[in-house]
């Protein structure tokens, strides 16, 4: 008789954890200790790789990996992720590689914990705990589908929704960092603060932007930083700008007019960082106003 309770009890112990798990299961924490892979050095974890399958939408990186604090997401951890909408981060992780996401197009959000001291998220973007670096923002955030004159959704000729992303980068920040935007296809709109001084390598990398706003006291537009945003016809250059690092609008087609309010003599000027088509100079040429 007590074998026999004993056994029920295990059974009904079991069904409740399939019920409360199982049924509903949440793959985000089971990725945090089962799928997420790691390398362990001088007593810190670093995230070197997270799953892409269809059952996980969701990754969480724990506060720890083995006993030792998870600090690092390396460089490709995160990046071409098919299903996942969602990353969390834990109070631990003080870096995160600039090449760590990318070209993930489903995500909506990333969410750090409250106890980090070195990042933070403000409505699902990543930014550092000072607010001072825009560190990555999620490719499928506020993502509208357009609106034919007839209210129909508009489509590509592919049959796929036209979408927009308007976003205001709060005021306060001084750098967008390296693949903060990379390839946020439907980025169409952005407002950057007044505060802003450096945009780094790849920054913008194949957005859609329909016009860029640079403001003044901005120094340095890094290496590809608005390349492939086809869309913008003209830019205006501030005179604080000091340094344009080559093929800074590569393949920006539609580019044909740039007034440059700072002096050819005191910028430093990268290789083709002028708008070129994959490289080579556009027909007709871009007209490239000096003071």
């Amino acid at each position: 008789m007590k074998r026999f309770i004993a056994v029920t009890l295990f059974a009904v112990l079991v069904c409740f954890c399939f019920v409360s798990c199982g049924g509903n299961i949440n793959l985000s924490l089971i990725t945090g200790s089962e799928e997420i892979t790691y390398e362990i050095e001088n007593g810190e974890a670093t995230v070197t790789k997270v799953p892409n399958k269809t059952t996980v939408t969701k990754i969480a990186i724990p506060d720890e990996y083995e006993g030792v604090p998870v600090t690092k997401i390396a460089d490709f951890a995160a990046v071409n992720l098919e299903y996942v909408t969602e990353i969390t981060i834990g109070k631990n992780v003080r870096e995160i590689s600039d090449w760590a996401f990318g070209n993930s197009k489903r995500i909506e959000k990333y969410i750090v914990d409250a106890e980090n001291p070195y990042i933070s998220d403000v409505d699902g973007v990543l930014y550092t705990e000072d607010m001072k670096t825009l560190l990555f923002y999620p490719p499928a955030r506020g993502a509208e589908a357009e609106k034919e004159a007839d209210g129909t959704v508009k489509k590509d000729e592919s049959g796929n929704t036209v979408r927009t992303i308007t976003y205001a980068i709060p005021e306060g920040v001084e750098t967008v960092r390296s693949k903060a935007f990379y390839k946020c296809y439907d980025m169409k709109h952005i407002t950057l603060p007044s505060t802003l001084k450096y945009i780094e390598e790849k920054a913008f990398f194949s957005c859609n932007l329909q016009e860029i706003i640079l403001p003044d006291g901005l120094e340095t537009i890094g290496k590809d930083a608005f390349s492939f945003n086809s869309s913008v016809t003209e830019i205006t250059i501030p005179a604080s700008v000091i340094r344009i690092d080559e093929f800074a609008f590569y393949t920006c087609t539609s580019m044909l007019k740039l007034t440059m309010l700072c002096n050819e003599n005191e910028v430093t000027l990268g290789e083709r960082w002028y708008p070129t088509n994959n490289g080579q100079k556009l027909n007709p040429e871009p007209e490239i106003i000096w003071p």
